[in-house]
């Protein structure tokens, strides 16, 4: 990586991580015009903005180009204004608040990219960390545009060693593609140790996946995303933004239909209809979680919790793993029986939300599921 590159991919980065950027925030809006006006400069002609606030800019320069790349520039804090970061060779740490890893790493290797000259459609969304608002707008507003991909790719995914396949519970890209997009990692770097990862939950390209054929989230480096304990493995950051920018995009295999709906679990029919009932309650999970007063860690946590309530019950059980062994989640999972996690033990951990702490809630659920 040349200094140049790295200059860039570091400066945005340090940008980034030192503003605490709520959703339609001063600070939000700071960082976006930051960004535009540290666009290459034959690229500012290329840029525009959308009525939700998504900066787009078009750095195709031929027609086979057909990757479009997403960040958001928005974070999970709730003020606005200064955030301080502690930093180490290798490490950079939150400090009294979510650190912005997520999706301050997005947004810095978005940049690294468009300074190295990798022809694709960068767009910086706004909201995500809200529901995906700039997100949705694209997709419902902006179709066409959508349709000119082949693949959408995000760079906001805890870990060191995902390519997500799947978003919820819902399949956003062929395994040929998830598979093909490890291997050109991995082939740069013989640290890079990525692999297709079905377990994704949500970011800005679940919302395009009825257009764009392969959609995905690719592993950045940073973990404990949305709590003060954050941090972000630049050893990885550094070669992952070296290896993105000798990857032939284009040449990624284009497999799956985006007119074929295929999920996960085949038991999801099962309990569609049970999860339609609960649809009202969705619709006002917000101003529950408002009226309760739950910190993010503890909504995240609630989220879980609803979905493990009417069957869905991956997202609390990757919850537990990493919280009673961070070091090797995928190691704690198999001790956690999903059949032990009834409606009744689901239900008496919402009802402890907001009396104990979450991880002493995933702790006592632990207990109840943990199989020998």
């Amino acid at each position: 990586m040349t200094k140049q590159y790295k200059n860039i991919l570091h400066k945005t980065l340090a940008r980034a991580l030192s503003l605490a950027r709520p959703h339609a925030s001063v600070t939000t809006m700071e960082f976006t015009t930051w960004i535009f006006k540290h666009l290459p400069k034959h690229l500012l002609g290329a840029a525009w903005l959308d009525e939700a606030g998504n900066l787009h800019i078009d750095a195709r320069t031929q027609d086979h180009h057909r990757t479009l790349f997403t960040a958001h520039v928005d974070t999970v804090h709730r003020v606005p204004g200064p955030n301080k970061i502690r930093k180490t060779a290798t490490k950079w740490y939150a400090d009294g608040a979510a650190l912005g890893a997520d999706d301050g790493v997005g947004c810095a290797l978005l940049m690294h990219m468009m300074h190295a000259g990798v022809p694709a459609y960068y767009i910086f969304t706004q909201g995500e960390e809200c529901g995906g608002i700039g997100a949705k707008h694209i997709a419902d507003q902006h179709k066409d545009l959508l349709a000119q991909f082949d693949r959408a790719v995000a760079f906001d995914r805890k870990g060191t060693d995902s390519v997500i396949s799947h978003q919820g519970y819902g399949r956003c890209c062929s395994d040929a593609f998830a598979q093909g997009l490890a291997d050109a990692l991995n082939a740069t770097n013989d640290n890079l140790m990525y692999s297709p990862d079905d377990t994704g939950v949500y970011t800005d390209t679940a919302e395009f996946t009825d257009i764009i054929p392969e959609c995905t989230n690719i592993s950045c480096g940073y973990y404990f995303e949305h709590t003060d304990k954050e941090e972000l493995d630049m050893v990885h950051f550094d070669q992952l933004a070296a290896a993105i920018v000798l990857i032939d995009w284009d040449t990624c295999p284009t497999e799956r239909d985006p007119k074929v709906i295929e999920y996960k679990d085949e038991s999801y029919d099962m309990y569609m209809g049970k999860w339609n009932t609960m649809s009202t309650m969705w619709d006002t999970k917000d101003e529950r979680i408002k009226g309760f007063g739950f910190n993010y860690q503890e909504e995240e946590l609630y989220e879980a919790l609803l979905d493990a309530e009417v069957g869905f019950k991956t997202p609390l059980v990757t919850l537990m793993a990493e919280s009673i062994y961070p070091e090797d989640s995928k190691m704690a999972k198999k001790f956690i029986n999903k059949d032990r996690l009834t409606p009744e033990a689901v239900r008496a951990a919402i009802d402890m939300l907001g009396q104990a702490d979450p991880d002493a809630i995933l702790a006592e659920l632990f207990d109840v599921a943990y199989a020998q």
